[in-house]
């Protein structure tokens, strides 16, 4: 970042007007800009009812709360549109070029006043719609409070070059969340081939055999008796991560003592449904050296030489023991979201293992593919991180844009 930016940020905490700048109700902003209410320059109406019946296949959108979700063979509004969630979701902020049917779950901009509609879009994104909440029991959005907020707005030049970089922008993370769908569906054909022996690594033609779980592995019930505090929770994408890194927050009891207490390597079964893991996730501690996790996991620990625990790590993972589970779970018994699964059930179940050697690299081309997806993830990240910065200083007019 230029020093002269740094500077000027610097001066703007502070409560410093800089040179060229203007102090307003608003905050401060570049001498070249107005202050407005959002109600003079997009105003907010409540969306239009439609019946369940009258929803079709047609191709313009109808714009909900949470996005676009149906599509109707005629349209209310011309486009583009500008809109955000009114009841039930709030915060989020969608656009659209086409000609739309805004749901009454919604509140849209029904004019821009000659502004440019985009710009519109994520200045809504910059402001924090979340702490307007109506207080009911249910999140609701009161257009009245938005139409208050006073706002900077640049000149319409300027609204169209910073609409630009920040729509390149998007562009930029749209990509990497393309090419992001297209590696893990890659995975995914890798790992339906690889660890059913549909198809086979080259060099390798050894026998697979079919194994007890309880064969390979042992139950592991070791007790938190050193006081450990790393409780673990199961993420999808995480695997067995740190509670409080994955919720911000620690739900876990005050006394851990009757926790079990995992090693790296020692894998864990949590028996709930979750998104993507319709017989619960059975995942593999590899992020820290010891970490406890509810006594209501089933834990175990590879207990035979000659079986790789990055192998098993991808098997359960392509969901290959569901079939297993499925087998054996009470059909319809849940206990507060748990499967009903006896513990020696579990452990019969049956798994299809290849020679050592070939499970060894198995794993090396799965792991080497969540390595790229991992890093692709990173990528996207640190891209929304940018576009955030971006906002940040276009649209409060900290950095000027030449036009």
């Amino acid at each position: 970042m230029k020093p002269d930016i740094k500077q000027r940020i610097e001066q703007i905490r502070q409560g410093e007007v800089p040179e060229g700048y203007k102090k307003t109700k608003a905050g401060i902003m570049p001498k070249e800009w107005e202050e407005k209410k959002i109600k003079e320059v997009a105003p907010l109406q409540r969306g239009f009812d439609l019946p369940s019946y009258d929803i079709k296949n047609g191709k313009y959108p109808i714009c909900y709360s949470n996005g676009i979700s149906a599509y109707h063979s005629e349209f209310k509004v011309l486009g583009p549109g500008v809109w955000t969630g009114r009841s039930g979701t709030m915060g989020m902020v969608f656009y659209t070029e086409d000609n739309f049917w805004p749901h009454n779950t919604c509140l849209w901009v029904t004019n821009f006043f000659k502004n440019n509609p985009k710009f519109i879009f994520y200045l809504f994104n910059f402001l924090d719609f979340n702490k307007y909440n109506a207080g009911s029991s249910v999140p609701t959005l009161n257009r009245n409070d938005i139409h208050v907020l006073e706002v900077g707005l640049p000149p319409l030049p300027e609204q169209q070059k910073i609409a630009d970089i920040l729509t390149a922008q998007d562009r930029v993370i749209e990509l990497k969340e393309q090419l992001l769908a297209q590696k893990q569906q890659q995975k995914k054909y890798l790992m339906q081939q690889l660890l059913t022996g549909k198809k086979r690594l080259p060099g390798f033609s050894g026998e697979w055999k079919k194994e007890l779980l309880g064969n390979i592995a042992v139950r592991h019930i070791k007790r938190n008796t050193i006081g450990n505090s790393n409780v673990l929770t199961i993420s999808a994408q995480y695997g067995l991560i740190n509670q409080s890194e994955f919720f911000n927050k620690t739900i876990a009891s005050d006394d851990k003592s009757d926790y079990y207490l995992l090693e790296k390597g020692d894998f864990a079964y949590n028996k709930s449904y979750s998104s993507g893991y319709p017989f619960g996730a059975i995942k593999r501690l590899t992020r820290y050296d010891i970490g406890i996790v509810s006594p209501l996991y089933i834990c175990f620990r590879i207990s035979k030489e000659n079986v790789s625990g990055e192998f098993l790590d991808q098997y359960f993972e392509a969901g290959l023991l569901n079939h297993e589970i499925q087998a054996i779970a009470q059909e319809g018994a849940r206990n507060h979201g748990l499967l009903n699964i006896a513990i020696d059930d579990f452990f019969n179940s049956k798994i299809l293992l290849p020679p050592f050697k070939e499970q060894t690299a198995i794993a090396d081309v799965l792991s080497t593919a969540d390595r790229e997806i991992d890093l692709l993830r990173q990528s996207i990240e640190a891209e929304k991180q940018k576009k955030k910065a971006l906002m940040q200083l276009l649209l409060t007019g900290i950095v000027r844009v030449s036009v």
